[in-house]
């Protein structure tokens, strides 16, 4: 479950420890409540609801001791929440990761750790910052993590810290370069800017079109900077997937680009409102909000298709489908010579939530809302209701929050956009 979705542990460190016995039971019985799921045997697989609450008992146990392990024990169980459709669960104990985090002080260099603890520490706490800025704009509660000044460095190059032994000394700062979680921490501040525009222009009852097109500008700037400061060997192509999965580091390189992809879409959602006013750049943003959702789905084929590659993390359910509504949008009114590979596309999403349902419950909600073929040619009306459906998926309906992205004014102008076409 390494890097599956967070990179929790040093993992030469943290398998030794299993395998002596040393490590710490809430540790390993979060592990197993999560691993759990993807065993091929269904006797183990049966078993993670009982490793859960194992580990809850443990956690709950050590409640206010604010260490390493109960911070890791925290976000394997929060996201074990989030898999099992219990919302308010997962975010109490983000919560407590978040606030223990804090408590702890990881972000504070402590001369006596060695590289690895502190390169551990380091991590932990961006996994913290991580979790707060994607679990808040996924249930519309505010962050907790305000990072100013006050950041420490961030996550080093996955091979460098993968290499570390106990006792090796910190990476000296000549030799020091982000890795990819380095990267998606710079990612997610872009992120927190998408969503909080979205948040404004959600309670807003009036749209001011011109302030809106600026905070987008901005923003797809910020993305672009970001996809230009990558490395030649981040960068996304077929080649750099087939180098990084040599190195181990494939799911990484994926998860890398699948956010940044999913982050545009949502940036430039709202211009595929083909009712909206006219702005000197709605339809070229239209065309990217079609674009990222596109690159997405093919990021994601090619996932499947590189073993050491493959997105299985429960987020993924979530954002397929969003890629999948705009993808029907483009099936519905886009360029006639393209149907059949938005098709395809389509498709191809369906096959990954199929994928996902057999680890995480919560992806059944989307995985109803996937339609056939038929549906797709004789329905239009029916099709409507999925991009406002699929939204619903993120969480159990009962804990949609109005401000969602997804809830917004522009997929309901596109619903109804579909309806009178069909008419």
């Amino acid at each position: 479950m390494h890097d599956k979705p967070h990179a929790l542990f040093h993992e030469p460190s943290i398998r030794e420890a299993v395998a002596n016995g040393s490590v710490a039971p809430v540790v390993l019985f979060s592990i197993l409540g999560l691993g759990a799921r993807f065993s091929d045997d269904a006797e183990i697989r049966s078993q993670a609801p009982s490793f859960t609450e194992a580990a809850k008992r443990h956690l709950k146990s050590d409640l206010e001791h604010s260490c390493v392990e109960n911070i890791q024990a925290c976000i394997l169980i929060g996201n074990i929440c989030l898999g099992d459709s219990d919302p308010d669960a997962e975010s109490i104990y983000f919560v407590l990761a978040n606030r223990m985090a804090q408590i702890a002080k990881l972000s504070v260099l402590n001369d006596a750790d060695d590289g690895i603890t502190r390169e551990t520490k380091l991590r932990l706490w961006w996994t913290c910052y991580l979790v707060d800025t994607w679990a808040s704009g996924g249930s519309g509660l505010p962050r907790q993590f305000d990072i100013l000044n006050a950041a420490p460095r961030l996550p080093m190059d996955e091979e460098a810290f993968l290499n570390m032994r106990p006792g090796d000394p910190d990476v000296p700062a000549s030799e020091w370069r982000p890795g990819f979680w380095g990267y998606n921490v710079k990612m997610a501040t872009i992120y927190s800017h998408i969503s909080d525009l979205t948040k404004r222009i959600i309670i807003s009852t009036i749209w001011e079109e011109e302030a809106i097109e600026d905070a987008v500008r901005e923003s797809a700037v910020e993305l672009t900077a970001f996809e230009e400061s990558l490395p030649t060997t981040m960068r996304y192509s077929l080649s750099n997937l087939t180098l990084q999965v040599e190195r181990g580091l494939g799911r990484n390189f994926i998860a890398l680009h699948l956010g940044y992809n999913h982050y545009a879409t949502l940036l430039y959602y709202q211009y595929l409102d083909r009712n909206r006013p006219f702005t000197t750049n709605g339809a070229a943003y239209a065309q990217r909000c079609k674009h990222h959702a596109t690159l997405f789905s093919e990021i994601l084929e090619a996932s499947r298709n590189h073993g050491g590659a493959e997105a299985l993390y429960n987020i993924v359910g979530h954002v397929t489908v969003v890629s999948s509504s705009v993808l029907l949008h483009s099936f519905l009114f886009g360029d006639p010579n393209e149907v059949d590979y938005i098709r395809q596309r389509i498709e191809s999403n369906f096959e990954s939530l199929v994928q996902l349902r057999r680890y995480w419950p919560s992806v059944e909600l989307m995985h109803a809302l996937a339609l056939d073929d038929k549906e797709l040619e004789e329905d239009v009306y029916d099709l409507s209701s999925w991009p406002l459906s699929i939204q619903d998926s993120h969480m159990d309906p009962t804990h949609v929050n109005t401000g969602l992205m997804e809830r917004s004014r522009v997929t309901k102008e596109i619903i109804e956009d579909m309806r009178m076409r069909r008419q």
